[in-house]
């Protein structure tokens, strides 16, 4: 009741919020910037969840292939609030992929692949969105307007995925890297992981409302892209 109550209270607040920020949007004409993401957002949610869906059923838990999880159709994905946080806090989230480890041949092991192949998914949607760039970037005219929308379209999906994969990395409960981190942790350790789980809204709301996000993840990515954007620099120096 506790959790479902802070839950309810966490997304009546960030819908506010979200909410707020697109009528700002609006007013100040930042609209159209932020349509532009819109391509990306969606792409992101929809492949990292359908990552986790894909991977636990190729383990064995036939979970999310009952619940039409096994999809590339964003509609079974995509959680609006989630969605419009993603460009709001500079972290989002999806409709949760609900598994059962128990139908799986290596619940423990298994249940770690699962939470790890969405930040994965997102992390290779992240270097084919910058290989893209520079591809584009080299064939399409600069002087075209529908050019330089496109080729920003591109690059916020590069970004989006990298924030998105490396926020769900944080070890801290709901998120990917606190079912990652138990399966490396024994006894009292694992034991206070499982018991976070309870205060996941909380947890979600302090990230939100702070600049924690921003001060853990920025630098990562930053240093993500910088280190995807060279190798894609190497591979077109060989082909233009």
């Amino acid at each position: 009741m506790y959790n479902s109550d802070t839950k309810k209270v966490f997304m009546i607040l960030i819908a506010a919020f979200a909410l707020y920020w697109l009528y700002s949007s609006f007013q100040s004409g930042e609209l159209f910037t932020t349509l532009l993401m819109l391509p990306g957002l969606i792409l992101a949610i929809t492949i990292h969840e359908y990552s986790h869906a894909k991977m636990a059923d190729k383990l064995g838990d036939p979970t999310p292939e009952a619940q039409g999880r096994v999809t590339l159709n964003p509609l079974a994905h995509v959680d609006p609030v989630g969605m419009i946080c993603l460009p709001v806090a500079g972290f989002g989230w999806g409709k949760p992929v609900q598994i059962d480890p128990s139908r799986m041949r290596s619940p423990a092991k298994d249940s770690m692949l699962v939470a790890l192949a969405g930040p994965v998914s997102n992390f290779i949607l992240a270097f084919i969105s910058f290989l893209a760039y520079g591809i584009l970037y080299f064939a399409l005219p600069h002087e075209s307007t529908l050019s330089l929308i496109l080729l920003t379209m591109v690059y916020v999906c590069a970004q989006i995925n990298l924030s998105l994969g490396v926020f769900n990395l944080l070890p801290f409960p709901p998120l990917d890297g606190s079912k990652i981190l138990v399966y490396f942790l024994k006894g009292k350790a694992k034991t206070f992981i499982w018991n976070l789980e309870r205060y996941s809204y909380i947890i979600l709301a302090i990230l939100y409302f702070t600049e924690l996000p921003s001060i853990l993840i920025t630098p990562v990515i930053q240093w993500i892209a910088t280190f995807m954007i060279n190798i894609v620099e190497k591979i077109l120096v060989l082909f233009i």
